[in-house]
């Protein structure tokens, strides 16, 4: 080789190591102007907060309904209630937060889920709850939930500007995913040494500090598109707009999917902790936590060293990873291969995750995104469909096969859908 070719060889070499230098410190200073932003902060933390009751409730919950029922299908149609809320609110709370102040509408639902949470846990204390009560609980959470996928993130893509959505919802998800780790350790041992009540007044008090959060958390003047239109009209916008959208349609489709057979299968994990693994409830939680710690871990990474032209595919290929790593979880029978098995799997669901949302609103207008985040959760609230489908499997083959059979079937359909739209799979 000619020393011109060697010269020329070596700065392109350098070339390329200065644009990823480039991009790292980019992605470097644009988390930290996030993090130094205090309205961005607010709504991070009340995220956090969020999805730690849910941990908290999803855990202690399905602990306490199959020690009274030993019913699989009864633990995972308490999954189905959390997502109703989704699919009935999650297109009109989309709409409705373009036409009402988004903070106001979070401190009026943080205020209300508190109230629900602190009556069902006095409840509890007397001795009355019923098994009503706490489907109850679940639907409120999904309520909350529903107001955390339209409203809190939209108001992060207001905050954050165009070049800096991939970064903040990066962020976010990493909240999310640190969350889905200290909610289900928080959940299991308050359950083991403070009952149902004690969670139930935790899950109310922090949802008081989500509220206290938020309250002075100023958000740009936005212009607003939809003052002479009815709501209905703008749903139907928002859905033509999405159908007019090949990564979009693509992105809500795999979310159906993801829901309907392999996220739904979480709602089996803790089942697999008492009934296949034998585990008190504070060391189920370390199982269900282990998931959040390999999202934490991948959430981090992504927003530190991940760039643009890469999302789609850690959206699709972290979709794979986390369905193949919930069918090996499926048939494995030690507590330690399992928490690995969640651990790589939350690899994949941050990979999904985040770009799950980033990938919506970079491809959405920004007078149009709540209506796509609002189609998003409506997507997402399909998994009662997939729950209760898990929990008739899991009655009539057994926990172990109905798991494996599911997370089979999300595989093949996920590796179709990859063939039906390449553009996922390629830069």
């Amino acid at each position: 080789m000619s020393s011109h070719h060697i010269i020329d060889d070596a700065k392109k070499k350098t070339s390329l190591a200065a644009g990823a230098g480039e991009q790292l410190m980019g992605g470097s200073r644009e988390n930290l102007a996030l993090l130094l932003n205090r309205d961005f902060r607010s709504l991070w933390t009340a995220g956090m907060l969020n999805w730690i009751v849910f941990g908290i409730e999803q855990l202690a919950t399905s602990i306490y309904i199959f020690s009274i029922t030993q019913s699989p299908l009864m633990v995972t149609s308490l999954v189905a209630a959390r997502m109703i809320p989704m699919i009935i609110l999650g297109s009109i709370a989309g709409a409705v937060s373009e036409r009402l102040p988004g903070i106001p509408l979070l401190s009026f639902g943080y205020w209300t889920l508190a109230i629900v949470f602190f009556t069902l846990g006095a409840i509890s204390v007397w001795g009355d709850i019923q098994l009503w009560h706490i489907f109850v609980g679940a639907f409120f959470t999904g309520t909350g939930l529903t107001l955390d996928n339209t409203v809190r993130r939209k108001a992060i893509g207001e905050l954050a500007s165009e070049t800096a959505l991939g970064p903040a919802m990066s962020l976010d998800i990493t909240t999310l995913m640190l969350a889905m780790l200290l909610g289900p350790l928080v959940g299991g041992m308050l359950y083991e040494h403070a009952g149902l009540s004690g969670v139930y007044f935790c899950i109310g008090l922090c949802l008081v500090v989500a509220q206290a959060a938020i309250r002075k958390t100023l958000l740009p003047a936005v212009e607003k598109y939809h003052k002479e239109r009815r709501l209905f009209s703008e749903i139907i916008e928002g859905i033509r707009y999405a159908r007019s959208n090949r990564i979009i349609t693509a992105t809500l489709v795999i979310t159906i999917v993801m829901n309907v057979f392999v996220l739904a299968l979480y709602g089996l994990v803790p089942v697999v902790g008492i009934d296949v693994l034998k585990l008190k409830p504070s060391i189920n939680g370390v199982l269900l936590a282990s998931n959040g710690a390999g999202g934490f871990i991948g959430a981090l990474l992504i927003s530190i060293y991940g760039t643009q032209s890469q999302y789609r595919r850690y959206f699709f290929w972290g979709s794979l990873l986390l369905s193949a790593s919930i069918l090996a979880f499926s048939i494995s029978t030690t507590f330690y291969l399992s928490v690995a098995l969640l651990m790589v799997g939350g690899f994949g669901l941050a990979g999904f995750g985040t770009m799950q949302v980033a990938l919506l609103l970079l491809e959405t207008p920004s007078h149009l995104r709540a209506r796509i985040l609002g189609l998003l959760t409506v997507c997402i609230g399909v998994g009662p469909i997939g729950v209760l489908h898990v929990g008739y499997m899991a009655e009539i083959f057994g926990t172990v096969n109905g798991l494996s059979m599911i997370a089979l079937e999300g595989i093949a359909i996920i590796t179709i859908i990859g063939f039906v739209w390449p553009e996922l799979r390629k830069t």
